[in-house]
């Protein structure tokens, strides 16, 4: 939605008296017309009614959030770790539990070890607090928003949107999200994904998956999912079997320094590999 504002122009006549000549001097100060076009991104009421369902007002609010997090698939455990993450998404921390710190400056991912080749770092740092703030960033710049239907959610029907993503915004532009709400609540409980990631979008697309949220608790006002399953997806059915799960604990709003996402010096960069 475009705003325009105007500075009408205008001719002042400034008349200057000198005391010391009887001439009056007109001083003519002509302004330059001026016109602003602001853009201001119109929220539409799907997302805005799971924005608010979330309580983002109180999210956006606090500096920072951490939680305890584990995650298996097929019954092996990908990661498990401590994460801490400014709420606006600008800087991320994962201490995992084998001692490796994975860290996103809000420029560059880095892991502080020069031991572990750990390839799978930008993934980690950039999926699980994406999925822990996904209410939150639904209206980010570059996000859009079509095809708004019911669909089937397990044994009901819930409202559903697609979201998609301009060109270059993040390390996978080309994925996209149906995100589920529950019609009586507006709360988030799930969304089915593609993982863009290392691969193409055809091989990306032939395989989506859902993420199903559950087990919410309050934090400060806030509520939170400390349980999410993952699926296999397809839209006519909706989630079906489950292949992994993860759990979160311990959540918290805190404050933090920044010099808890500064480099170390045995820090090694990640580089994005769809780059």
């Amino acid at each position: 939605m475009k705003f325009k504002f105007l500075a009408i122009a205008s001719l002042v006549l400034i008349t200057i008296s000198c005391k010391e000549n009887t001439k009056e001097t007109k001083v003519e100060i002509e302004e330059t017309i001026e016109e602003q076009i602001v853009e201001i991104k119109e929220v539409n009421p799907f997302t805005a009614s799971i924005e608010k369902a979330h309580n983002k007002e109180a999210f956006n609010n606090a500096q920072a959030i951490s939680y305890d997090f584990s995650v298996s698939f097929g019954g092996n455990n990908r990661l498990t770790a401590k994460i801490t993450q400014l709420t606006d998404f600008s800087k991320i921390r994962i201490d995992k539990k084998t001692w490796t710190s994975i860290i996103y400056d809000g420029n560059e991912v880095f892991v502080n070890s020069r031991n572990d080749d750990y390839k799978g770092a930008r993934f980690d740092i950039f999926t699980w607090p994406y999925f822990i703030s996904l209410p939150y960033k639904l209206n980010d710049n570059g996000t859009q928003w079509s095809n708004e239907k019911k669909n089937k959610w397990g044994d009901a029907q819930f409202d559903s949107a697609k979201l998609s993503f301009d060109s270059g915004i993040g390390d996978t532009p080309d994925d996209w999200y149906v995100v589920y709400k529950n019609p009586e609540t507006n709360v988030l409980e799930g969304a089915a994904y593609i993982v863009s990631f290392g691969k193409d979008l055809e091989k990306a697309e032939s395989d989506p998956h859902a993420i199903k949220y559950s087990n919410f608790v309050e934090v400060n006002g806030v509520p939170f999912a400390t349980k999410w399953t993952f699926h296999n997806w397809n839209e006519k059915d909706g989630y079906t079997d489950q292949i992994g799960e993860a759990t979160i604990e311990n959540i918290e709003f805190i404050t933090v320094k920044d010099d808890v996402f500064k480099k170390s010096s045995i820090s090694q960069v990640i580089e994005n590999p769809n780059k």
